[in-house]
């Protein structure tokens, strides 16, 4: 709502019109997709870079299931399509033999959501013509629907699905676990069982590390990093046990203040053992 004026905000849809939107429902369709089952990743090499790759059939199920069957609730169509010239490729004596070609298009995904139409527009991209690691050159023949594939996943990601794949959470250990956890639960014959485990698991990882905070790191330097690189780790594992962070949060923090004190009432205690006479002097 306006500060001043008291009015909802609203949003222009592609008609022209506008709809009265409340502003905390922006969010609503991102956080329905933004969360990826590992189900739906696999790690991939991509000219010797490590990166995750996320499976096309996955968003594509997941967009007919929130906004309908293609073509009726969602579609694209192609709005621009090229090759492009690439990298020279020299020859033994620095003489150009070629370019590689790259196929690009421009796709516009249209979508039906809360009763309006909307559209985002991305390019995808794919090496047609290449020459490869070991100098032979390749046409790919599936480019222009690897490029069509790369562009749809592209669009769907300006509207939050799988959103954790892009922000690089998949490269967070913790993160892998929990949405581990998450598929694990949701596939389980007996789910609360499940639950109980990895609640079981939490706690006594709690147990572990605050045990540590508060008995057997030896500087209170040392002390304040751990319980920050914890208190980190705490969303992630409370997830993959189904509850609130916030308790597992204070015990760390306490644990964290508790180390602290015995470290300092310790080296107080060493000042009190070589001065025993203290200021009497």
């Amino acid at each position: 709502m306006h500060p001043t004026t008291g009015e909802k905000p609203r949003i222009r849809v592609p008609s022209g019109r506008y709809r009265v939107v409340d502003s905390a429902d922006h969010l609503e369709l991102w956080r329905e997709v933004e969360k990826t089952p590992t189900t739906a990743v696999k790690e991939a090499n991509v000219d010797g870079q490590q990166i995750t790759t996320l499976d096309a059939m996955y968003v594509i199920e997941q967009a007919t299931k929130l906004f309908g069957p293609m073509g009726i609730g969602w579609g694209y169509h192609i709005e621009d399509e090229r090759y492009d010239i690439g990298a020279p490729v020299l020859g033994t004596k620095g003489e150009l033999i070629a370019h590689e070609q790259t196929h690009t298009i421009r796709l516009a995904l249209w979508y039906r959501w809360n009763g309006e139409r909307g559209e985002v527009t991305q390019f995808g991209h794919t090496r047609a013509v290449y020459r490869t690691g070991t100098g032979k050159w390749k046409t790919d023949g599936e480019a222009p629907k690897k490029s069509v594939t790369d562009a749809i996943k592209k669009c769907l990601s300006l509207l939050g699905f799988a959103a954790d794949v892009y922000y690089g959470r998949f490269d967070n250990k913790d993160y892998i676990q929990a949405q581990q956890a998450a598929t694990r639960i949701a596939v389980a014959e007996d789910q609360d069982a499940e639950i109980e485990k990895y609640r079981q698991e939490y706690a006594d990882w709690l147990k572990r590390e605050c045990d540590s905070l508060r008995n057997k790191i030896p500087h209170p330097k040392s002390i304040a990093l751990a319980a920050s690189s914890i208190l980190q780790r705490i969303p992630d594992k409370a997830s993959m046990a189904r509850v609130d962070p916030a308790k597992g949060q204070q015990m760390i923090s306490e644990a964290r203040d508790a180390g602290l004190h015995r470290l300092y009432a310790e080296q107080e205690a060493k000042k009190q053992l070589a001065d025993p006479g203290g200021n009497d002097q």
